[in-house]
């Protein structure tokens, strides 16, 4: 993983060092080395780096650069098929061979091959990255299809600013404003979720699964749609997925999902992974303890609200080995709040942030770059409750919580939300339109929420905290289930093998039949539980705060104090009016200290 910084400037000359202190804010994002490059006195391209699939060269940024010298990349991910496609490009062009055996080279010299819109179809991997087109004076931004990796883009009329987070734009441009009808949108909705939008004016996200073109010279923009998911759903591989049984269905899936955890398991850097007792890590944890050696096994207990994670015994006897567990209380959850904001650039888009960040911390410490997870597993697996229930067709909004627009508890003076609403409701039509050839009206509304939370919601809000959580700690977090073939396999499942509806099945198996299945191939039916859902601490960190009279966040958001008592009342709310203080309160900072230790058992 790395951190990439853009700056053009459209009025003459920039200061490198500006640009480069604001790079430096993403040091945890690439602690091995940092390189950048000035051209014409404009344009600063900088990237930190963490190495993980090579050797750095001696020359740091040289294979940043391709054989030609035409394109040079800013690349921040990893692409899991990146020897495959240097075998398949490169074998009449030897010379664009990489030299160090990395993911980088391979991507930068594809441009010597390919045009920039060939290239995102063919890769399997998480990325975001920017192209520098010398020749044609353009830059290329890419961003993966299922929202792994973040681009963030400022412009106003001196300025143009890409970085992968949003506080090294404030460095170069400290007097950007927050957008307090930003902050109200997320009243709207469960999570912070603005569709590209960010809580500061001017400052969006680059789509996923898109291209877009910057021309150097014009300051003119382009866009290419690239890939999107939905372009990976298949009608009649569906229909025949819907004839075969749950074994089948299973069997494919344990076969993808070894192969991807093979060619995933880093081959020099210790890596970890997560076991929190839940289905999606603990399976993961299974493949890679068979398949490799991972250093360690780690897990986070919120205590006295962690049900599952505060006996992880069971799964210790079966994995045969010991799991480094996170004790999390109050007092600790509330005292990361501002520091995870920091990176963030806002307020916690979900309250599981907090562990995330503490759980990376402890990885750290011990040692390791890389990090197993689960993300994905509940979007495209069918982990939600709501996906099996009854619903109504002519909705404007999806009736999955996750995508659905919310009126709030609490009461502005003005709120203007129809971008909000338009951005929901597009959301939910297409995704409708997406399995508009399912015949049943029950499974094309139960697919339809699915796919609307992963195609919209994961990448707002889960992926984006776990890209940003794990690399404030200089770790990697990976995913196997959003690798290209298990999104293939899992979007053209039929909804029974993602949510069993049926009430003569048990309570237990309802939700992600089939991931359930393969847990209970490698696990005893006493570790399947009930979904616990988050625990933490995110009301409880009120305590930390002071009065309610003293909230920045009445006047900031224009909220009527005849509903402030009701709002405070719903706990939902209550946690999004703490979110959205702490954040008030330390929006000013854009530096971070690392913590020197964690609590672990």
């Amino acid at each position: 993983m790395c951190g990439i910084l853009v700056v053009l400037s459209k009025a003459g000359g920039l200061d490198p060092s500006t640009c480069r202190r604001a790079l430096a804010t993403m040091r945890w994002r690439g602690p091995n080395s940092t390189f950048s490059h000035l051209w014409e006195d404009r344009l600063f391209l900088g990237q930190t780096i963490l190495s993980i699939t090579g050797e750095l060269p001696a020359t740091v940024g040289v294979h940043h650069r391709s054989r030609s010298g035409r394109y040079q990349v800013l690349y921040n991910g990893e692409i899991y098929n990146f020897r495959d496609l240097e075998e398949r490009f490169f074998c009449s062009h030897p010379e664009l061979v990489s030299q160090n055996g990395t993911d980088t080279e391979v991507l930068t010299n594809l441009h010597e091959v390919l045009s920039p819109a060939e290239i995102p179809p063919l890769l399997d991997g998480m990325y975001a990255y920017g192209v520098f087109d010398a020749l044609a004076r353009q830059l290329h931004l890419v961003r993966d299809v299922q929202g792994e990796k973040s681009l963030y883009i400022y412009e106003d009329a001196q300025w143009i600013v890409i970085a992968s987070e949003i506080r090294a734009i404030r460095m170069v441009v400290p007097g950007i404003t927050v957008d307090p009808q930003a902050l109200r949108d997320y009243f709207h909705t469960r999570h912070l979720m603005l569709f590209g939008r960010t809580v500061y004016q001017g400052i969006r996200q680059l789509r996923p699964g898109c291209l877009e073109t910057l021309h150097l010279d014009s300051f003119e923009w382009s866009e290419t749609p690239i890939v999107r998911l939905r372009d990976w759903i298949n009608p009649k591989r569906l229909l025949e997925n819907s004839r075969r049984s749950l074994d089948s269905l299973a069997d494919e899936l344990e076969s993808l999902l070894s192969q991807c955890v093979q060619e995933m398991i880093p081959r020099g850097p210790r890596h970890a992974v997560v076991v929190s007792g839940g289905i999606d890590s603990s399976l993961i944890a299974r493949y890679v303890l068979t398949h490799g050696n991972p250093h360690a096994l780690v897990a986070v207990n919120h205590v006295g609200k962690d049900r599952i994670s505060a006996d992880l015994s069971g799964f210790e006897q079966v994995l045969g080995r010991p799991i480094n567990i996170v004790r999390v209380d109050s007092g600790v959850y509330a005292s990361e709040i501002p520091r995870c904001q920091q990176v963030c650039g806002g307020p916690l888009h979900s309250h599981s942030f907090v562990g995330q960040a503490l759980q990376s911390a402890l990885v750290h410490t011990l040692g390791c770059r890389v990090l197993f997870g689960g993300d994905g597993g509940d979007e495209l697996f069918g982990g939600y409750e709501a996906y099996a229930g009854t619903c109504d067709s002519n909705v404007r909004f999806s009736p999955s919580p996750y995508t659905a627009y919310q009126t709030p508890c609490v009461e502005f003076e003005e709120d203007v939300d129809e971008r909000l609403q338009e951005a929901l409701a597009r959301a939910w039509s297409d995704a409708l339109d997406v399995y508009r050839f399912v015949e049943s009206p029950r499974e094309r509304m139960m697919l339809a929420m699915m796919y609307c939370d992963a195609a919209y919601q994961l990448s707002d809000v889960g992926l984006r905290g776990t890209d940003l959580m794990s690399m404030m700690w200089s770790v990697e977090a990976r995913s196997v289930y959003l690798r290209r073939p298990i999104l293939q396999f899992a979007l053209n499942l039929p909804a029974r093998m993602k949510t069993d509806y049926d009430l003569n099945t048990p309570s237990l198996l309802r939700a992600k039949p089939l991931l359930k299945h393969l847990f209970l191939r490698s696990y005893p039916r006493s570790l399947l539980v009930e979904k616990q859902g988050f625990a933490g601490f995110p009301n409880e960190s009120a305590s930390y705060l002071g009065e309610l009279s003293d909230y920045l966040t009445w006047a900031f958001l224009g909220i009527r104090p005849s509903s402030i008592q009701k709002a405070w009342a719903d706990r939902a709310t209550a946690w999004k009016l703490i979110n959205v203080e702490y954040f008030l309160r330390s929006r000013g900072l854009v530096h971070m200290d690392v913590h020197d230790a964690v609590e672990i058992r």
